[in-house]
């Protein structure tokens, strides 16, 4: 039996020393605390934050534009999940509304709406806005964001959050993150805490 033990010890540390955080490529199964999920687009990804901790933050740099995954384990309502997605909408609905905007961050575009092809609780929300914080450049950077709110189907009082984000120069190629956003949110799986 210890044998045994130190030997799966072994294999796990080996498996953990082998993935290479600066160099996540697409396809990879990335596994976080409570989740893990597989990074889209055809480049490469590196890790920002990533640990024993409730989030999971990738990043992706390119000539014109940069891509951000970010995943949390967050605490739902305390009484307990939703009942229905309607409740879980209006929730964040609610929250959006008393959430003040970062300053040098101008939104142009928030929407919210049910998504029971990812679980019958999920939310999906869009966003898109100008961040004239930190700038080397001249002007704003846009940035576009598709997210998914779910709850976590084995952990009581807990949602997933996910979200894809893309921030680039105004003059930058417009792209549609749909896509890689359904690819990402499609990849979710949910592990248990035991």
């Amino acid at each position: 039996m210890t044998k045994s033990m130190l030997l799966l010890s072994i294999l796990m540390l080996s498996a953990c020393a082998s993935f290479d955080k600066t160099n996540i490529q697409p396809g990879h199964r990335v596994i976080g605390l409570g989740f893990s999920f597989t990074v889209p687009t055809q480049k490469s990804w590196f890790a920002v934050e990533y640990g024993t901790s409730n989030r999971i933050k990738l990043s992706q740099l390119n000539n014109q534009d940069s891509y951000s995954i970010l995943v949390s384990l967050n605490r739902g309502p305390y009484q307990g999940m939703y009942q229905n997605a309607e409740a879980h909408l209006q929730s964040i609905q609610y929250h959006k509304q008393i959430k003040l905007n970062h300053a040098g961050f101008i939104q142009h575009q928030h929407q919210e709406w049910v998504d029971s092809r990812y679980g019958k609780l999920c939310v999906r929300y869009t966003s898109s806005g100008e961040d004239w914080k930190g700038r080397n450049s001249p002007g704003p950077a846009i940035v576009d964001l598709i997210g998914l709110s779910c709850p976590h189907p084995e952990l009581h009082n807990v949602l997933i959050n996910i979200n894809l984000s893309r921030r680039s120069e105004t003059d930058a190629e417009k792209v549609d993150l749909t896509a890689y956003a359904d690819e990402l949110f499609s990849s979710l799986e949910y592990t248990s805490l035991e």
